[in-house]
């Protein structure tokens, strides 16, 4: 079945400017995908301050441009793709992970939407801008998706107060980004100007956190698929981008409520991260729920499959734990009369 797409933006997409993306993309040999992927995650799991961000650029550039739905300019056109329910009153936008290196739909995002359809949550994938656009590009096109969603929302049959977020690895640090640090941000772009969807409230009504980025102390190197090469040339200015990143200090209270879920065995984030975030939240009063998947890996977003996929088959519950959660918070909200 064929699913609809989107456009999120109007005719001028903010930061948009035509250019050629190899002014920042470094991409210097062409590598099996096997090799290129292998060192890409090598390069990402650095805990320190590295000069290889070739590999980066060249995942990004393969995965996403030439084999993706990116182009070679600064043009791209940011999307959902609809998954909705006839009668649902509610709804989750979708943002899938891969390190804002390229975005894992399969995994994290097509998946996901049905097993929403299957419990009446009807559903939008984000397709969002990634490397070599740059912080704050990425959570700019999921704040418009949520400001598009909840604006057309009759229109779906969806309550514009009924519209949450869900996100994988460094989807879930978008979303995260989006409730704390970016929180209803303006488009700071010149010549742009802003419209009626523009104007909506950008925060949802509860957010899903699996396996979440939340400190890119976690994985340092996707600094380099979020600021310029200019920002990355010593460990004084790496350092300082690494603290604006710790997401745990922007939470304020009256935060919408969260999900937080992640595996003890994750070797990509770590426990710490989540359970600081989570001891914040509570701390400011943030009505929060922890999930905690003993002996689960990164990437258990996906649990159905065969090969690599089925290490994580056992811990297909946390879909039914997270769904269970989110329906809970959504009767809980009181829209007034219809």
């Amino acid at each position: 079945m064929e699913h609809k797409k989107i456009r999120i933006w109007g005719s001028r997409i903010p930061y948009n400017t035509g250019k050629n993306k190899f002014e920042e993309l470094d991409v210097q040999k062409k590598r099996p995908r096997l090799l290129r992927t292998f060192h890409c995650m090598r390069t990402l799991g650095s805990r320190t301050f590295t000069e290889k961000h070739h590999y980066i650029h060249e995942m990004t550039y393969h995965e996403e441009i030439k084999n993706g739905e990116g182009i070679i300019t600064y043009d791209d056109i940011p999307y959902l793709t609809e998954y909705t329910v006839s009668g649902s009153d509610r709804a989750m936008i979708i943002v899938p992970g891969g390190g804002y290196i390229f975005k894992s739909f399969k995994q994290e995002g097509e998946g996901m939407a049905r097993a929403l359809n299957e419990a009446g949550i009807s559903a939008f994938v984000l397709w969002y801008r990634l490397n070599s656009y740059k912080d704050p590009v990425p959570s700019l096109d999921l704040q418009r998706a949520l400001r598009y969603v909840k604006y057309h929302a009759r229109e779906y049959g969806i309550h514009p107060e009924k519209v949450g977020v869900l996100g994988f690895s460094a989807g879930g640090h978008c979303v995260a980004s989006v409730l704390t640090k970016h929180t209803n941000a303006a488009v700071n772009e010149k010549g742009y100007e802003e419209d009626e969807v523009d104007q909506m409230d950008g925060r949802p009504a509860l957010a899903g956190l699996i396996y979440p980025v939340l400190t890119i102390r976690d994985i340092p190197n996707m600094l380099v698929a979020l600021h310029p090469k200019e920002e990355l040339d010593d460990e004084e200015k790496w350092e300082k981008l690494l603290h604006g990143h710790e997401l745990s200090q922007y939470i304020q209270s009256g935060d919408p409520p969260q999900f937080l879920c992640y595996g003890t065995k994750d070797l990509l984030i770590s426990q710490e991260s989540v359970q600081q975030y989570q001891r914040t939240l509570e701390e400011k009063g943030v009505p929060n729920h922890l999930l905690e998947l003993e002996g689960a890996h990164h990437g258990f977003g996906d649990c159905e499959g065969t090969g690599l996929k089925r290490l994580n088959n056992k811990f297909s519950y946390w879909k039914k734990h997270f769904i269970n959660w989110a329906n809970e918070v959504f009767d809980a909200i009181e829209t007034g009369t219809e």
